[in-house]
């Protein structure tokens, strides 16, 4: 049985979003307030008490597993780090009041993992005054998610009105390009994620918050995934003859997280390559960075890359909204990270003892930096030469990845095995 995590749909941009406080007196268009509802119905309606009033109007339905969400995606995100200004009130009325009266709002996408929820509950069915105190160590968020019979299986229409509350700022800062295009042939790639190669089928998300975004508008979408807990499944997929699996990231204020790669029999789904805060890698800032994590790093913390279906990027105690890209698993044939041709490249002997020879034709090396299968770095040499020499003596047996740069800022990589 495959690992099903409580989710939450979110649909991708419509290119319509709301600021509080509103009213629904700013829009004929109910697009304008929410996206489209998990296992629910929003329209607009008039307030059967005020025919002059114009409110929303929010059906639940009992066949809803986890309760119903519906999402507003703000303009301008709700800052609700003060404590003095965490206030969220709002009014809200059970039409028929066949519904649970357990409900609950919540604030996502933001930079404290998993949000800012708050619980509660209606009676009968007049027009209630609702205000909600969000509590201390919170942050700003872009989604406003209105949960129904929250975790109740039960069916209501619920009218609601005048939500205010918080200080609104403005968005997070995002990158102004598209991650860069792979250049990897196609034969070498197993794809999850871009519109560079072809997919593995798709089959479902599981999160806290993310979205896709068309950066550039040009029809090559990304990820934007506030840290928390994000990951999807796809068909299962046997990569024991890959070599690495990729992902390009962008972010500004991360300062923590990880890549999960699960796999179903036997089920794994806690192993993690960190980047970050005491991670193997740190984070680059404001710039799309490419990472190939070797797949022996999974295969030794007991993924069986025979049979994986999912991954996850996690926060791993750290914050922040990271952008992601190019998610796919590649053999180690001529993986380049730039895609250019080391012609006449060898490496010998592979394995060795004491030491590996790394000779190129026609690309004068810059610098070799070696790491072990956890991606820490344990050797870096400068070069001005096409060829160089790599002690391994006093090495541990196992494998290890040399990363070739050149004077041409391009990039290649290679496996060593140590005897």
């Amino acid at each position: 049985m495959k690992k099903i995590t409580f989710f939450i749909l979110i649909s991708s941009v419509l290119g319509f979003s709301q600021s509080l406080p509103f009213t629904f007196d700013e829009s004929t268009d109910p697009k304008y307030y929410f996206k489209e509802c998990f296992d629910c119905d929003f329209q607009l309606t008039t307030d059967p008490d005020d025919a002059g009033n114009k409110v929303g109007q929010l059906t639940s339905y009992d066949f809803a597993e986890f309760g119903n969400a519906q999402t507003i995606e703000l303009a301008q995100y709700v800052d609700l780090s003060d404590d003095n200004n965490n206030t969220i009130t709002f009014r809200i009325k059970p039409v028929n009041g066949t519904g649970s009266g357990n409900h609950m709002v919540k604030f996502s996408g933001g930079s404290t993992p998993f949000g800012a929820e708050v619980k509660f509950t209606t009676t009968g069915t007049d027009w209630q005054n609702i205000t909600l105190n969000f509590g201390p160590g919170l942050s700003n968020y872009r989604n406003l998610i209105f949960f129904p019979d929250f975790f109740e299986k039960a069916t209501d229409v619920y009218l609601i009105d005048d939500i205010a509350g918080g200080i609104n700022i403005h968005p997070r800062a995002r990158p102004m390009q598209d991650a860069p295009i792979p250049t990897l042939p196609a034969n070498m790639v197993k794809s999850v994620y871009g519109e560079t190669y072809t997919n593995l089928a798709y089959l479902y998300n599981f999160t806290e918050s993310f979205r896709e975004v068309d950066i550039e508008n040009k029809g090559n979408k990304a990820l934007e995934v506030d840290l928390g807990y994000y990951g999807a499944a796809f068909q299962n997929t046997d990569v024991s003859n890959d070599a690495y699996v990729h992902f390009d990231y962008w972010t500004t204020d991360a300062t923590k997280f990880a890549l999960r790669v699960n796999s179903e029999n036997p089920g794994q789904f806690e192993a993690q390559y960190v980047l970050g805060d005491g991670g193997s890698k740190p984070i680059v800032k404001d710039a799309w960075t490419s990472v190939f994590i070797p797949l022996d790093y999974y295969d030794n913390l007991n993924v069986n890359l025979k049979d994986v279906f999912q991954y996850n990027f996690v926060d791993d105690g750290g914050t922040g909204t990271v952008f992601i890209d190019n998610i796919y698993f590649t053999s180690e044939s001529n993986l380049s990270v730039n895609g250019f041709d080391l012609t006449g490249l060898s490496v010998s002997p592979n394995p060795s003892s004491s030491s590996w020879n790394i000779n190129t034709q026609n690309q004068i090396l810059s610098m070799v930096e070696v790491f072990d299968v956890l991606g820490k770095s344990v050797m870096s040499l400068s070069s001005k030469s096409t060829s160089v020499k790599i002690d391994a003596e006093h090495l541990q047996a196992g494998i290890y990845i040399a990363r070739l740069s050149t004077q041409e800022g391009n990039m290649h990589t290679v496996k060593l095995v140590k005897n």
